[in-house]
């Protein structure tokens, strides 16, 4: 029974959230960029140029380990009611990958600048979480008429180098490699519950397994790179720049990856046109973890209207 589960439980979801994303009017592309060195996949409307074009176009970027169909499962349905969604999966992620040298967390915001091009989409909301969230800001700043607004959701922004050092302590483990790209079922195991409040370590090895190989053994040596390359808490990095759109900070009581102290630096760091919200008793995930708040909040912000004239695309 135990390997009968293994072996079919990730498919299953797979499959069941496939279902759900083209339930809620989205399908399956592949965006080809950089005369044909970077595939981004991404989810986009089914109907580009139909009915839902008079809605906004929202972008909403995953973090680190799965991929755009993995994490937003209670987000979709309601946000497809208001948006148009396009659900990419990062650079070396899911089925996108790239035959580029780079590797920050810049080249990422990057492609999905020129995939959102040649989707012809003019301007977006953007919504990031953790890793992604980093990419989300880089978008902001990068293109600034290109982005309205911004959700930015458990993302260390402002991290530095020691940053992990407290979490590293506190679980024994040798570098932030050992949780972001897993070597071992029993890492891949350690990583997932330090992003969650849930019982994730009670969980047989036999369960995690089809998920560490479907998800976490992929592009490891593209993934260690990534983190190698990032810009964001690199020594001697350029300060973090300042973006200048209205920006909603969401950040669980519990995260164990990022602390409380990384939320509270950012809205100071982005100042007035920044709002941050802590959800009680969630962990990194507050998308999953807390589903109603997290969508309540998202949807109140995004959906508020713009002052007229803020950020307007000249």
């Amino acid at each position: 029974m135990g390997g009968c589960l293994s072996c079919n439980w990730v498919a299953w979801k797979e499959k069941s959230q496939e279902k759900l994303y083209r339930r809620c009017g989205l399908e399956s592309r592949q965006v080809i960029i950089d005369q044909g060195e970077t595939n981004v996949h991404c989810w986009v409307p089914a109907d580009q140029g139909g009915s839902s074009r008079s809605k906004p176009a929202l972008l909403l970027i995953h973090g680190f380990q799965f991929d755009g169909l993995v994490g937003w499962e209670n987000q979709v349905e309601e946000f497809s009611k208001h948006f148009r969604l396009y659900i990419p999966d990062l650079i070396f992620f899911g089925r996108s990958y790239s035959k580029s040298a780079e590797r920050s967390e810049i080249f990422q915001a990057e492609c999905f600048k020129k995939m959102m091009d040649e989707l012809e989409v003019e301007q977006i909301y953007a919504m990031g979480t953790s890793y992604g969230g980093m990419v989300a800001y880089r978008l902001c700043h990068l293109y600034p008429k290109f982005v309205k607004k911004l959700v930015c959701c458990s993302s260390g922004v402002m991290m530095t180098p020691t940053t992990n050092d407290r979490l590293l302590q506190e679980i024994n483990a040798r570098d932030i490699n050992q949780i972001l790209v897993p070597q071992t079922l029993e890492e891949a195991r350690l990583g997932m519950s330090v992003a969650t409040v849930m019982n994730v370590q009670g969980i047989p090895l036999f369960l995690i397994k089809p998920l560490w190989e479907r998800y976490f053994k992929r592009n490891m040596r593209e993934r260690t790179e990534l983190l190698a390359g990032m810009i964001i808490s690199s020594v001697g990095a350029p300060p973090i720049p300042r973006i200048t759109q209205k920006t909603l900070i969401l950040w669980g009581t519990k995260d164990r990856i990022f602390s409380t102290d990384l939320a509270e630096e950012l809205k100071e760091h982005i100042g007035e046109s920044a709002k941050l919200v802590f959800i009680e008793g969630s962990g990194h995930i507050p998308q999953v973890e807390k589903k109603k708040e997290f969508n309540a909040e998202v949807l109140n912000f995004l959906l508020d209207p713009l002052p007229e004239g803020h950020n307007k695309k000249e």
